[in-house]
């Protein structure tokens, strides 16, 4: 019987995967922001405004959380 010597496979970083989910996630969350200002009846404006800010905050939350998964720190 022969023993084979099991190497270890490097480990995969799908950094990209994981900003694009993020990406997509911020996108859902600028939308909400945007109808939610445009049905209160604010100025087009404001609901651009509204949008790029949650667009931005939920961004650098989930980039956030994902670094902070990924290596626990």
């Amino acid at each position: 019987m022969s023993t084979t010597s099991q190497t270890q496979q490097p480990a995969c970083n799908h950094r990209a995967l994981e900003v694009t989910t993020v990406l997509l996630g911020a996108v859902i969350v600028a939308l909400i922001a945007v109808i939610v200002a445009v049905v209160s009846n604010a100025n087009p404006l404001t609901a651009v405004s509204a949008g790029v800010s949650a667009f931005v905050s939920a961004f650098a939350v989930g980039i956030g959380a994902a670094a902070y998964v990924k290596h626990g720190s």
